[in-house]
């Protein structure tokens, strides 16, 4: 794999097996991020400012879980008051997350097996560094 990557680093599967995580992920301050406090709304507000589906639900620097578009989009549609709630009683727990020395193409690989748009990335020590949604793939050519 090496050997094709290093002589067709132009070709999406050699882009994909040079590429690192590191290198597509959004970080510092495009990542949307909150307290376990905040409201929904005021995650989703978080998301809308930083224009991304994916929200980071941190307690100091550790992950206590997420909230995507989707997400809220199916508490919506049964509770519609629902914006008024602290986000730590209706994010998602134990989020998808990928190291950010790992390659861009086991992001693509771990979208698809968990069926999902976003990833969270975190450093060596599991601490949040940043995000990959499919769109980020996308752009970069790997998807």
């Amino acid at each position: 794999k090496e050997d094709f990557a290093r002589y067709h680093p132009g070709g999406s599967l050699g882009k994909a097996l040079l590429t690192s995580v590191r290198d597509i992920m959004r970080g510092d301050s495009a990542v949307p991020q909150v307290s376990g406090n905040a409201s929904v709304l005021d995650t989703l507000r978080e998301m809308s400012d930083k224009k991304a589906g994916i929200c980071l639900v941190l307690e100091g620097e550790t992950l206590s879980g997420i909230l995507t578009h989707g997400d809220f989009v199916r508490l919506y549609t049964v509770d519609h008051n629902a914006g008024d709630k602290p986000i730590k009683e209706v994010m998602t727990q134990n989020p998808v997350t990928i190291q950010e020395s790992l390659l861009a193409v086991e992001a693509v690989n771990l979208l698809r097996e968990h069926r999902i748009d976003d990833l969270v990335v975190v450093n060596e020590s599991g601490t949040p560094v940043g995000i990959i949604d499919s769109q980020d793939l996308a752009k970069h050519k790997l998807l």
